[in-house]
């Protein structure tokens, strides 16, 4: 493989101002064949990492063979200046931090506003001038920018989860350099920060449901017997580290109910993750062994069992939402959002946080007041290929189904069956559609079920 920077302009409101290095990794540079640039999602997960480190497993050999793959750090991620904002000891303590049950409402919102912009201070100092700059269509920018450094006339792209906003946001800033777009896990780019974070939270009760049926009908899986009683076995689970954390050895650190949800979240987004998380799930009811959500839970933080984190992708993923996204942050409206929010999906509801203070602290407004259908249908758009799974926890389906009805020029695959993102080994109906599309151009018009 091969790897280099480019540079860009941090403000592009201010061209000749200060400039940042984005790193770039492709696996090959054959002047013979086209590039496809790749984003995996987030925001804040490392490109450079996934081409790097997993593309065998995630990337057909045709499409290896025939195109040159280039991932990338967003500006703000990993080796892209990423935003920075605590020390490893810092986010260990952040991480574990306990709520006290004495704490009244009202004070628990004061101390959250006042934590907030503590933190909004210290990233600003950390980081700089680019905490403000790293918002979805400045890295869509950035793209263009790679583009043009290939030598393409049009820009293809893969984007997955987040990457299919990266995507439809470059589409909308350059309509006619768009080329072959295949975008998998597709986000609803229209949906508020609220609409986001309720659809999530149903689609990890709908794939615990999943979880919860396969449990019951799996002889290995002794978490209960029915379905109902194995949700209801999670939900005490969290009621319990939610009123008394737990230490979790040999390291003595504390699992609040924010790492066990965390933890219990990451193995379900795949359904080969079933297995991992029945097999933790039962060592913490029969034994007290929390381990294996720990261990989840500093996955998915980037924490590496040495302590150190090679790089924080959640203070990316929180920077780029400020930015993007105009929140409630007054008590009354996200305490109403809250509501509904465990209203709708009483099992996980309760536990995903509010961004809202945090974003209402930030030392940068949001860059943008949200995207109107139209306006991407009105460029009348060139053909791209969105895809969309049944059982998606993160992305749900109608998500990919809002956003074909807007692109009138976009085909649709629907993967029946389980997990984020469809476009993996096993699944030759939706690979072999998004292959012919990438490698051959061919594409045809209309909705697909795989």
């Amino acid at each position: 493989m091969q790897c280099t920077d480019i540079t860009v302009p941090v403000d592009y409101e201010d061209p000749e101002g200060d400039t940042l290095e984005i790193a770039l990794i492709a696996d090959s540079v054959s002047p013979d064949d086209d590039f496809v640039l790749t984003n995996p999602g987030g925001p804040g997960e490392s490109g450079v990492d996934m081409v790097g480190e997993q593309l065998n497993g995630i990337v057909s050999a045709e499409v290896r063979e025939e195109l040159n793959i280039v991932g990338f750090d967003p500006r703000g991620v990993h080796r892209s200046d990423g935003v920075e904002c605590m020390t490893d000891e810092e986010m260990d303590a952040y991480r574990e931090e306990e709520a006290d049950p004495e704490t009244n409402p009202d004070e628990e919102f004061a101390q959250a506003q006042e934590q907030a912009e503590e933190l909004g201070a210290q990233c600003a100092e950390r980081t700089g001038e680019l905490l403000g700059h790293v918002d979805t269509f400045s890295a869509a920018r950035d793209m263009d920018i790679i583009r043009g450094a290939l030598g393409q006339d049009e820009l293809h792209y893969m984007g997955f989860s987040y990457g299919t906003k990266l995507g439809m946001a470059y589409a909308e800033l350059f309509p006619e350099l768009v080329g072959r777009f295949a975008l998998d896990a597709m986000m609803d780019v229209t949906n508020g920060a609220h609409d986001l974070t309720v659809a999530q939270a149903v689609g990890f009760e709908e794939a615990l449901r999943g979880f919860a049926e396969w449990c019951a009908a799996e002889a290995e899986c002794t978490v209960a017997e029915t379905p109902d009683e194995v949700v209801e076995t999670v939900r005490q689970l969290f009621a319990q580290v939610d009123e008394q954390p737990v230490t979790v050895e040999p390291a003595g650190r504390t699992l609040n109910v924010s790492m066990l949800v965390s933890g219990f979240i990451t193995p379900m987004y795949s359904p080969e993750g079933w297995e991992f998380l029945a097999e933790a799930l039962t060592l913490a009811l029969e034994e007290g062994d929390y381990y294996g959500f720990m261990f989840w839970a500093d996955q998915q933080a980037g924490r590496a069992p040495s302590g150190e984190y090679e790089w924080m992708s959640s203070w990316a993923f929180r920077s780029v939402m400020c930015l993007d996204y105009s929140m409630a942050s007054d008590q009354e409206s996200i305490e109403a959002e809250f509501e509904e929010l465990t209203e709708r999906a009483p099992t996980f509801g309760p536990y995903l946080g509010h961004s809202g203070v945090l974003c209402a602290e930030w030392p940068h407004e949001p860059v943008s007041d949200g995207w109107e259908p139209g306006s991407i249908a009105d460029q009348e758009l060139p053909p791209m290929l969105m895809v969309g799974t049944t059982g998606d926890p993160a992305t749900p389906v109608q998500w990919a189904e809002s956003m074909h009805d807007a692109v009138p020029s976009s085909s649709l695959i629907v993967y029946e069956g389980e997990g984020h993102v469809a476009y993996r080994p096993g699944n030759d109906c939706v690979t072999d559609l998004v292959d012919a599309w990438l490698v051959d151009g061919e594409l045809e018009e209309g909705r697909f079920t795989c």
